[in-house]
């Protein structure tokens, strides 16, 4: 399958070209808001030539904008109000469409990340855990936004502004242009010298941050273990020292940032000094052809474009702490994925599952799971998987449901091998009852089914009611019946009752069922059985215990 080389430019290309229309309507407001506010310094010196009654023929030059070369104060009112709603106008549109590009380019990425962590290959959660990705929706993403708004459309923005601003310097005084120019090289050159320790002080800042929040998310979810076995010092300590670590980090950080943050005003300032420097010099020459309007005018340019000066110098951090979350988030949508094989509509209803010479280990373990495993089940047969606790009963699922790819040797489905069909191919075959698959969602419907249609609503109604009939009424649950956070509001018999409702209601040809009686009462026992008998011609049943499993016809047992 052809791969896209996935880099920040190509994610950034690829969100430009399929929201044109915005970005352009957005800096077409933008070009409006910056000539508007170039208008306004410039109508002030027609309002000073009004007041005292002389002209400037630099002044004259802009009289083919309507009303700049108005004769009375009525009129520049008039147009001067104008500029200003004008400008209010196009401030707000431009304001509005950056904000909603960068919330649109936010919604796009967030959608893709986590499509693409629903994708990853189980070994890398297996390895790494889950905590370390959680970042990424919150303070990366954010990061991200601000590069879109404020590191690249407001900054590109910014600088065609102080172009614009540099080039009417010009027009009243072109050496003055040439040093505003120069002051900007200059600082920039300063600015990038910085941005460099900052790189690496926001990478480790970024790191750190990431481990403590995997390292909280994993003690939280073992809370039960950490109370019952009083590891609240131990991992108050581990904690402590990551949080030292964290804070040395943050220190660094804060130095370097503070340092460019006080640095930018100084920048700043110290340019407003040098050219009040030039402009007096320039007035006291005997030569200088500069009216009293025309300088009035260029002290206004000047001033205006301050706040867009430092906007445009504080805009290597924005691109610094962009970029670090941008390779964080491409780390991601890089792992290795499932499904990039096409799905096929294939049903294994009438196929034999194989293994044949099937090796396994888990990454960092010397000893194998599986050695030259052969096997084959029967379609529509009842096959009991009997071993005790780590014989491999739940590394044989993960293998059969692609979870898990063999070291060695292959599976298949008939004359299909799993090497040569896409993950959710597979799946949609296959349905499992195990604690290992936990249920999720707000609600048990939400638990039990892929969608809300009506119809599915009925059914899933219909099948809990029937499993739930010789349980207590205070046990029975609901469609609309909240089940807490991955279930841990239920009881294990709850929770068994309902992975039998989600596996049955998916009528997949192939049911896995581990340890498929225990934790439901006697009664129950014996419903579940007469159900699951009255199925056996009809789908693969495999069975996965430490001991024999009473009241089944088994086809056959394998000891693991």
């Amino acid at each position: 399958m052809k791969t896209t080389l996935i880099n920040k430019w190509n994610i950034i290309t690829r969100f430009a070209i399929k929201n044109a229309s915005l970005i352009t309507i957005t800096f077409l407001t933008g070009l409006f808001y910056n000539v508007l506010t170039i208008l306004i310094p410039i109508s002030i010196g027609k309002f000073y030539e009004l007041s005292f009654d002389f002209s400037s023929h630099r002044l004259a030059a802009f009289k083919f904008i309507p009303y700049m070369d108005a004769k009375d104060f009525k009129s520049f009112i008039l147009f001067f109000t104008i500029l200003v709603l004008l400008r209010l106008f196009f401030e707000y549109l431009n304001r509005y469409g950056i904000g909603l590009t960068g919330e649109r380019f936010s919604k796009s990425l967030r959608e893709r990340l986590f499509n693409n962590q629903l994708q990853i290959h189980m070994g890398i959660y297996d390895s790494k855990g889950i905590g370390k990705y959680l970042l990424r929706y919150s303070g990366d993403l954010k990061s991200i936004q601000n590069y879109m708004k404020n590191g690249l459309i407001r900054f590109i923005q910014d600088i065609v502004l102080l172009c614009i601003v540099i080039i009417a310097i010009g027009y009243f005084d072109p050496l003055l242009a040439l040093l505003i120019t120069g002051c900007l090289l200059a600082s920039s050159v300063l600015l990038w010298i910085l941005n460099k320790a900052l790189y690496k002080a926001s990478l480790e800042r970024r790191n750190s941050r990431s481990g403590m929040l995997s390292f909280v998310n994993t003690r939280l979810r073992g809370i039960i273990t950490l109370k019952a076995f009083n590891k609240y010092q131990p991992e108050t300590k581990r904690y402590k020292k990551r949080s030292d670590n964290l804070y040395d980090i943050g220190k660094r950080y804060t130095q370097i940032v503070s340092l460019l943050q006080a640095m930018i005003p100084a920048i700043t300032y110290g340019m407003l000094g040098v050219i009040m420097f030039y402009v007096f010099s320039s007035t006291q020459k005997a030569t200088n052809t500069l009216g009293v309007s025309s300088l009035l005018v260029l002290i206004l340019l000047i001033i205006s474009i301050l706040p867009v000066l430092r906007r445009s110098l504080r805009v290597s951090i924005v691109w610094k702490l962009g970029s670090i979350s941008f390779i964080k988030l491409i780390d991601i949508l890089t792992l290795p994925k499932e499904n990039e094989l096409s799905f096929k509509q294939l049903s294994f209803k009438d196929e034999e599952i194989i293994f044949k010479d099937v090796d396994f280990e888990y990454p960092n373990t010397s000893k194998p799971v599986f050695k030259d495993l052969g096997l084959s089940i029967s379609p529509k047969s009842t096959t009991l998987f009997q071993g005790k606790s780590g014989a491999g009963k739940s590394t044989f699922v993960r293998l059969l449901l692609k979870l898990m790819s063999p070291t060695n040797g292959h599976i298949s489905f008939g004359n299909h091998c799993c090497s040569e069909l896409s993950e959710k191919t597979i799946r949609k075959n296959v349905a499992i009852v195990s604690k290992d698959f936990p249920l999720y969602g707000k609600d048990v419907y939400e638990a039990l089914v892929y969608n809300r249609k009506e119809s599915n609503k009925e059914k899933a109604k219909f099948l809990l009611e029937h499993l739930q009939q010789f349980e207590d009424e205070k046990n029975q649950l609901q469609l609309d019946s909240k089940i807490g956070d991955l279930g841990n509001n239920l009881t294990s018999g709850q929770q068994k009752i309902l992975m039998y409702c989600r596996a049955l209601l998916t009528k997949k040809p192939i049911l896995i069922l581990e340890e498929p009686l225990k934790e439901l009462n006697t009664q129950t026992q014996k419903l579940l059985l007469q159900m699951l008998k009255s199925i056996q011609d009809q789908k693969t049943l495999i069975l996965l215990d430490d001991h024999k499993v009473k009241g089944f016809d088994i086809d056959k047992v394998h000891y693991l």
